[in-house]
């Protein structure tokens, strides 16, 4: 399954937007507008053309020293939430011209420009929420394609992703078939690593050893050289926060699955949200960080690498 940019776009989350790389003026304004993106908002900026952070620099060469210090200290923070272009870029006519084109072909959901233009759309001066429109939740049918196409630039953007549900079963095709397009997606781009945490006496197979092979014969094969699947089977029954919401969760962004990652074939209809950012430090304070306070008690933990 692979998905290009263009199908990507306007599918209700995660909005993408361009903006012009001599549009700021200042620290200020380039805080502002980047300020503006992420995944916790429910857009994404796009690096256009594909030599936009080398262009920003270019324009911040000609600000004073301590404006530049500032500027640069912000573009090497939000640099891994940029995304790559993926769009051709004509340099014979302004960037705001094939801007423009983009718009109109509705390769991109928005546009910021440098300066008053014809087409109205806004500078860095002029954005303010009513711009965006950004969707925080959908519904949707159960389908691993939907699934795909909500999570696909967390997936493609994330070094690590951890999946957690409770009820998670890898040895449930309904599931099964889910986490093989999730794994097979997210290595497309930079991810090298998934950890999936499930409740163990809902997740459990008869005896270790069945889960093991269960993970070598059907995932293994999946994983590209270095990367690695972990599962963490767990008891939460007397844990200081149990194990309840079903997350796709990085250090970049989460959602959360109303229904978990299962494929339903009785055209059931299910929720899925963009978590906050205030949501998303709490669960990555939990699940992802080294010195988390979690205290699941780990009934059976497996991992599988592929090391050719």
């Amino acid at each position: 399954m692979v998905f290009s940019p263009n199908e990507m776009v306007n599918y209700l989350m995660n909005k993408e937007y361009v903006i012009d790389p001599t549009a700021f003026h200042n620290s200020v304004e380039l805080k502002y507008a980047l300020e503006k993106f992420g995944f916790s908002q429910g857009r994404l900026l796009v690096k256009y053309p594909s030599a936009w952070i080398k262009n920003v620099y270019e324009q911040i060469q000609r600000w004073p020293d301590l404006e530049q210090h500032r500027a640069k200290l912000l573009l090497k923070k939000a640099q891994e939430m940029i995304l790559p272009a993926g769009q051709t870029y004509d340099p014979t006519i302004s960037w705001l011209d094939n801007a423009h084109n983009l718009f109109e072909e509705k390769k991109v959901d928005g546009v910021i420009a440098s300066m008053v233009n014809s087409w109205g759309f806004p500078t860095v001066a002029d954005i303010d929420e009513d711009y965006f429109d950004s969707g925080r939740d959908i519904r949707t049918l159960s389908r691993v394609e939907n699934y795909i196409k909500v999570s696909l630039r967390l997936l493609q953007m994330s070094h690590e992703v951890a999946f957690i549900d409770p009820y998670l079963r890898l040895d449930k095709k309904s599931y099964a078939s889910v986490f093989k397009e999730f794994l097979k997606i997210a290595q497309q781009g930079k991810c090298k690593s998934f950890v999936i945490w499930a409740r163990y006496d809902m997740a459990a197979m008869k005896t270790q050893a069945d889960y093991r092979d269960m993970l070598t014969s059907d995932f293994k094969p999946i994983l590209n050289k270095g990367s690695e699947l972990h599962v963490k089977l767990v008891d939460d029954a007397n844990s200081i926060e149990k194990m309840h919401a079903r997350l796709m969760l990085s250090t970049l962004g989460g959602l959360r699955f109303d229904h978990g990652f299962e494929e339903f074939r009785d055209n059931r209809n299910v929720d899925i949200s963009i978590l906050d950012k205030n949501t998303h430090d709490h669960h990555c304070k939990w699940y992802l960080d080294p010195g988390s306070r979690n205290d699941f008690k780990v009934i059976e933990a497996h991992s599988v690498r592929n090391a050719e």
